[in-house]
């Protein structure tokens, strides 16, 4: 298993602000961290930016923000940091060890992205490498998608969404209309809060409101689903408990039959379509800034050649190695995002085949679609089983859009 630590300095003064580390073995001693820093503050020095190095046993980037504490990974720790604590606190503060501790609230998103990054079998999902949110595909979702606006109007809200585990079932119009860097940050800071019944919590959006603070309303509706509005000053927690309560009532049996979409993320309608050779796969929509993936059928009829850990890993590897090296890019990539292809040369299909799986990857318009399938299934036939599963989900009325 690999590890991963994550360093934040002051640029100014080098000094340490952070150290968060995940999977086996130590984070670095401050003598090296510092030796480190050092081979980027005398690289600059000379108008050199050191950007990554390799060692045999290990990577290391390093990146600079606002001067400050300047891949998506790194842009997604920065912008975790812009989420609680607001451009200017991070930027202008002069005061290292207030600093450090108002950093602190922020370690546990941060040990989420580490842990994501690493591949730990605890925290799966893709959102931090596609850069889109994460939903499910649940009946009906136009007529729930109805009911929230109509809720988040009553909260004088444009921004709302209903969630499920850490998934997003449907999201107001206007909450689409955020970054995907914030609509990946949301769902993992709701995920990784813990409270009962509610909870109210100031942040910043990174990209559309880095320095003025929105209140991030959290109601639990039932054991799984909670609803998320971005607010002003009003309501009040009380206020918000008291009105989701009410509005929501009504449906609330049906909001928890939703719960049985997990783990396999999509309804079942739709999952009986799918071939019986597709173990896993992931549907990115980057217009729409959503995903879906499955990584969950191998039950009965399916092939049980891979656990859910390993297939998960495996779409992650291809996801990185192809998207962007050779497909096109997303409609909406980061300014380092990586594209060696040749303007007249773009490739629309791929694959990968190993001794324990086959992936195949199909582009069309804003979509990527990679499925997993067993190592023994021809590359003929997993070509056509992707064709027919992208038809599955993009056919009449897209499901993700």
């Amino acid at each position: 298993m690999a590890s991963c630590t994550l360093v934040g300095l002051s640029a100014v003064s080098g000094v340490p602000l952070f150290v968060r580390h995940t999977g086996p073995g130590k984070p670095p001693a401050y003598a090296l961290i510092g030796s480190l820093n050092g081979i980027h503050v005398f690289g600059e020095s000379h108008g050199v930016t050191l950007c990554t190095t390799r060692t045999p046993n290990s990577n290391l980037m390093w990146k600079t923000y606002h001067d400050r504490c300047d891949g998506l990974l790194l842009d997604l720790m920065f912008a975790s940091l812009v989420l609680l604590l607001g451009l200017d606190t991070l930027t202008t503060s002069t005061n290292v060890e207030r600093l450090k501790r108002d950093i602190r609230p922020c370690y546990v998103l941060l040990d989420e992205l580490l842990s994501r990054a690493i591949g730990s079998e605890d925290h799966q999902g893709f959102s931090h490498l596609t850069g889109c949110a994460e939903c499910l595909i649940p009946p009906e979702q136009h007529s729930l998608q109805s009911e929230l606006e109509k809720f988040a109007e009553g909260a004088d809200s444009t921004y709302g969404c209903v969630m499920l585990q850490g998934y997003i079932l449907c999201g107001t119009r206007n909450f689409w209309s955020l970054s995907h860097t914030e609509l990946v940050l949301l769902p993992l800071l709701v995920a990784t809060n813990i409270f009962t019944v509610a909870r109210d919590l100031p942040i910043y959006l990174p990209n559309k409101s880095p320095n003025v603070p929105f209140r991030m309303l959290v109601v639990r509706l039932t054991g799984h689903i909670s609803v998320v509005t971005l607010c002003g000053p009003t309501p009040t927690l009380s206020e918000m408990i008291r009105a989701a309560s009410s509005f929501w009532a009504p449906s609330y049996q049906v909001l928890e039959t939703l719960t049985t979409l997990l783990p396999w993320n999509i309804m079942p309608s739709l999952l009986s379509q799918l071939d019986n050779a597709v173990i896993g796969l992931i549907l990115v929509n980057y217009d729409h800034k959503k995903c879906v993936s499955c990584v969950h059928l191998s039950e009965e009829t399916r092939s049980r050649c891979l656990s859910v850990a390993k297939k998960t890993a495996a779409l992650r590897s291809v996801y990185r190695s192809v998207v962007g090296s050779l497909l096109q890019p997303p409609a909406i990539p980061p300014e380092d995002f990586p594209s060696r292809l040749h303007p007249d040369h773009t490739p629309l299909e791929s694959y990968i085949s190993t001794d324990s799986y086959k992936v195949y990857v199909l582009q069309s318009s804003s979509y990527h679609l990679l499925v997993l399938f067993p190592p023994a299934l021809p590359i003929h036939i997993a070509r056509k089983v992707s064709i027919r599963t992208l038809a599955v989900f993009t056919k009449g009325r897209p499901l993700i859009c």
